[in-house]
């Protein structure tokens, strides 16, 4: 099945992004409210078609967009409502939304799937009203051995994110990242939590 075959069955069609791989839409399917990402080019579908597989299998830790739909050239998910992280994080609420995406790095890291992304958080996180995180565009990530979600994350917190956290020990916080990036046991995650005053 193809996107132009179920278009005109969907309600409110309307185009809301657009990167070099695929267009994003957002629209009403048999009454749910939906996202549906659809290849660009006849030579991207192999990317959309691996990204509906990772997402099929984060959706089952509770991360990415609740995967609907599986087409020859497109995907589909549950809308999310939110706004991009970079809207929403301020010193009030960082260590909030910081916990939750360390949480489902270390989610990835067990799954054994690179998002390529947590070094840059600010446009592929949306945050809904709750804040709560939502991760969306698997459309770079990989599945392989070296995992580095927590660490790419570690290096934002470390960056751009310190200015909304309390100071912290910067070189103290790369010796907690080299330990687990050398082994990404659950006794140095939470070494790392507890380091930055955040409950595991």
């Amino acid at each position: 099945m193809r996107f132009n075959q179920i278009k005109p069955h969907i309600e409110n069609l309307q185009k809301i992004g657009e990167g070099w791989r695929g267009v994003v839409y957002r629209g009403r399917y048999r009454g749910e409210d939906l996202a549906f990402k659809v290849a660009s080019e006849e030579q991207f579908i192999p990317n959309i078609q691996k990204e509906g597989e990772i997402l099929s299998i984060v959706n089952r830790e509770g991360i990415g967009g609740q995967l609907i739909l599986k087409g020859d050239d497109f995907i589909s998910y549950r809308f999310i409502e939110g706004k991009p992280l970079k809207e929403v994080i301020n010193r009030e609420n960082a260590k909030i939304l910081i916990s939750q995406l360390l949480k489902q790095a270390r989610k990835l890291d067990i799954l054994g799937i690179n998002k390529e992304e947590f070094h840059r958080p600010y446009t592929n996180v949306l945050v809904d009203k709750d804040l709560k995180i939502h991760l969306i565009d698997f459309e770079r990530a990989r599945r392989g051995k070296n995992i580095q979600n927590v660490n790419q994350l570690l290096q934002f917190i470390m960056g751009e994110g310190q200015k909304y956290l309390e100071p912290f020990d910067k070189n103290e916080l790369i010796k907690l990242a080299k330990a687990y990036k050398k082994e990404k046991t659950d006794e140095n995650f939470q070494k790392i939590l507890e380091f930055l005053g955040i409950r595991g």
